[in-house]
């Protein structure tokens, strides 16, 4: 075959392969690149959906309709969709493997996702698939018109009409609409962002981003560069409201356990401008001066983990808290963690803390810590002190040192504290002054000493905790006091004392969280109030437990004159009259064995929930039953006389049945939900029911109480009259409530005295 003929075969299959190839390319492009985004995403457990692909020849991919979710069994749920995908792919690094980017472009249209954590357990992205999306990074990039949401527990993030471009040539710029960011502890939104971007090597750069006033972005940088093993990382640059915020975050999880490179600083900060922008409802005044920290390793291993921070601030003011100087430094490394300090300066007053302790290495090790400190403070004003501490500076006052040391180590525990303070006010309870030595021993605590002196009042405790076992303590208690009343307040509310002195003289011995106790009370013009007790009160005792502990009481006052006692109730109940009695209470509270009597005679009252105004009687307590032996009570128009029994077998499920001498009559005008105030008025002659008991239901350290009304009701059998006895249900709520609430009651007046001198005279 001659020359000329084999040479126009030869470029006629060329022509003929070029066709082939031309008009075979496309259906080949389209359809492997469908083929290998489905073995891909089937290996991450993705569902990927392509409206349709187009692949022109010897032009970018377009991907028509694009749509991603992910199976619930990932870490992650992915919901994302885009109208446009246009990629430029470089087929001649994609089939001979050649290093670099296999996208040249990648250009992305109307982007909408949805990423969140749902499923902390479940399966994340595996090693291919991180080198796969390496790989996937293009020289240039583009995405326009995107709306993004980032959920990963509380924290939310934000990002509306969001426009990103970026080239390895030339710059890019990025732009959003809005970013809003919240989270428990921060909630902001930004507006309106511009800013140049740079992409270089797989690291993301944004440059000149202003935030908002006061907040600049200079450089924040994401490296991509080796996400292929499992590793990214971030670098900022910003001007924070006054002053410099940098920082160098790294993330690595090739390991099982992830791995967390942190290294920050920030100087010169303003408190009130970053309160002012983060929007603090409280305004925030001082100076971050200082600020370092450093960490590396994984949250959740503290053994591995290393860490450090010191913080300075100068000027604090936070409502009424004020500090001219707070300094802390701290480090962790190795499960050792050392306060290096802790420095306090307010105006005259200074605290400084320092010391040393060990993480635990399982949890039983947290009942033996290991540590060491010591502690120094000189407070001349308590007030301005306790203020820092969102107490009321008015509550607090006078001058205390504070000086010690304490250590633990090998399950041994060691060290002394000591303070001493003069002119102190506490709760606005004044204390000339305060001794206190506290001893820390290998198996014990002991208070040496605590001695408070008030005027001519003295407290003074000694004791022991027992820092093993049970933790028992035992010790003395006691106290004397030159005028009670003085303390009543506490108890009883803001309203004004007795003036005469009520002596009172109190003395306990511990042992084994066991009190004995007993003590003496004088009362001006009357006789003392004398009183044992014996009850448990180990640690961590509940009220529960209290009341069904054994308990032994008693209770003796021969004679209280109430015009001069000092008064436990607000408002003030008792005006005149004299109490006596004598009390012995043993078993428990809730089941309480009571003998005993009390009576009161002359009884002048005012403040109650019912309107008498005079009051005598003599209970007597016979066990778990006690009996009003007589009881006579005067209104301002009526007198009245009862009876009752007590029934207090459970202190939870009382019963006083209450039957008058006298008639009484239920005047309820209105049906009431509850009773807030019981009233009685004169009654000559009416048609209204017959009260023939009132019983009260409920317990001593319950509200729910309630009254039943009972009142005989006729029933005609056979032509005779039957009486029998009905009862009506009120809840109380006394001691508060309108005047719908009022239950009236009625009885006969009291007769009026006769004039002799107006007796008609006999003929």
């Amino acid at each position: 075959m001659p020359w000329r003929t084999r040479f126009l075969l030869g470029v006629l299959f060329v022509l003929l392969g070029t066709l082939l190839t031309i008009s075979f390319t496309p259906f080949a492009v389209s359809n492997g690149l469908r083929l290998w985004v489905w073995w891909q995403a089937r290996q991450e457990r993705l569902i990927v959906q392509i409206d349709r692909i187009d692949a022109p020849f010897l032009r970018p991919v377009v991907l028509r309709g694009l749509h991603v979710t992910s199976a619930s069994e990932n870490a992650f749920r992915i919901d994302l969709t885009a109208t446009q995908a246009r990629l430029d792919l470089s087929f001649k690094r994609i089939l001979l493997r050649n290093r670099g980017h296999a996208l040249r472009n990648l250009s992305i249209q109307q982007l909408r996702g949805d990423l969140r954590r749902s499923n902390p357990t479940g399966r994340a992205i595996t090693q291919r698939g991180w080198v796969t999306l390496h790989k996937l990074l293009p020289e240039n990039l583009s995405v326009a018109s995107s709306d993004v949401r980032v959920e990963d527990g509380p924290t939310v993030i934000l990002l509306r009409s969001g426009f990103l471009s970026a080239s390895e040539i030339e710059a890019g710029h990025f732009s959003a609409s809005e970013i809003m960011v919240a989270s428990p502890w921060f909630r902001q939104t930004f507006s309106h962002l511009r800013g140049a971007t740079h992409w270089q090597g797989n690291r993301l750069t944004l440059a000149g981003l202003s935030l908002t006033r006061g907040l600049d972005i200079q450089s924040i940088t994401a490296d991509l560069s080796r996400i292929g093993k499992r590793r990214v990382g971030l670098e900022f640059d910003v001007d924070a409201f006054g002053g410099k915020l940098r920082a160098s975050i790294s993330h690595e999880w090739r390991s099982p356990h992830s791995n967390w490179k942190i290294a920050g600083s920030a100087t010169d900060i303003s408190l009130a401008q970053t309160s002012e922008a983060i929007g603090f409802t409280d305004r925030v005044d001082g100076l971050l001066h200082a600020c370092n920290f450093t960490f590396r390793g994984n949250p959740r291993d503290s053994a591995g983990a290393t860490a450090s921070l010191w913080i300075e601030l100068t000027e604090l003011t936070w409502r009424a808290r004020t500090a001219e100087a707070i300094m802390f430094g701290a480090a962790l490394n190795n499960r050792q963690i050392q306060l290096q300090q802790l420095y306090i300066k307010q105006k005259t007053n200074q605290l400084t803390l320092s010391g040393e302790a060990s993480f635990p290495s399982n949890s039983s090790d947290w009942l033996s810590p290991d540590f060491r400190g010591d502690i120094s403070a000189s407070i001349n004003n308590l007030g301005d002190f306790a203020s820092l501490f969102g107490a009321d500076p008015d509550d607090f006052g006078g001058e205390i040192a504070i000086d010690g040391a304490m250590n633990a180590r090998d399950r041994k525990i060691g060290g002394e504290l000591t303070a001493s303070g003069a002119s102190l006010s506490v709760f606005k309870t004044s204390v000339d002054s305060l001794s206190a030595k506290l001893n820390l021993k290998a198996t014990e605590l002991e208070l040496e000493e605590l001695e408070l002196e008030r005027k001519s009042d003295l407290l003074h405790i000694q004791g022991k905790i027992d820092l093993s076992h049970e933790h028992n303590y035992s010790g003395t208690f006691n106290a004397r006091v030159g005028n009670l009343a003085e303390y009543l307040s506490v108890f009883r509310g803001p309203g004004e004392n007795n003036t005469k002195p009520t002596p009172a003289d109190i003395h306990a011995r511990i042992d084994s969280g066991s009190w004995d106790a007993r003590g003496t009370i004088g009362l001006p013009g009357s006789s003392s109030i004398n009183f044992t007790a014996k009850f448990p009160l180990p640690v961590g005792m509940t009220w529960n437990a209290f009341l069904a502990a054994p308990v032994n009481l008693t209770l003796d006052f021969p004679s209280i004159f109430l015009a001069n006692a000092p008064q436990f109730f607000h408002p003030e109940i008792f005006r005149d009259g004299i109490l006596s009695g004598k009390l012995s209470l043993s078993d428990t509270v809730q089941h309480p064995r009571l003998i005993g009597d009390v009576q009161l005679l002359n009884g002048k009252l005012q403040n109650v929930s019912l309107n008498l105004t005079e009051a005598s009687g003599w209970i007597t307590f016979n066990e778990t039953r006690a009996s009003l032996d007589f009881f006579t009570a005067a209104t301002k128009d009526v007198d009245l006389s009862f009876r009752a029994e007590i029934d207090y077998q459970d202190t939870n499920a009382l019963a006083i049945r209450i039957a008058g001498s006298v008639p009484i009559f239920d005047l309820r005008r209105r049906a009431i939900s509850c009773v807030s105030k019981i009233e009685i008025e004169p009654v000559a002659e009416t048609l209204a029911p017959i009260v023939t008991e009132l019983e009260f239901r409920g317990g001593v350290f319950r509200s729910d109480w309630t009254m039943n009304l009972k009142e005989p009701v006729g029933i005609e059998s056979n032509g005779a009259l039957i009486l029998n006895e009905t009862a009506r249900t009120l809840p109380l709520c006394l001691g508060g409530g309108p005047d719908e609430k009022t239950l009236l009651l009625g009885a006969h007046p009291r007769p009026k005295p006769v004039n002799p001198q107006k007796r008609a005279k006999r003929p």
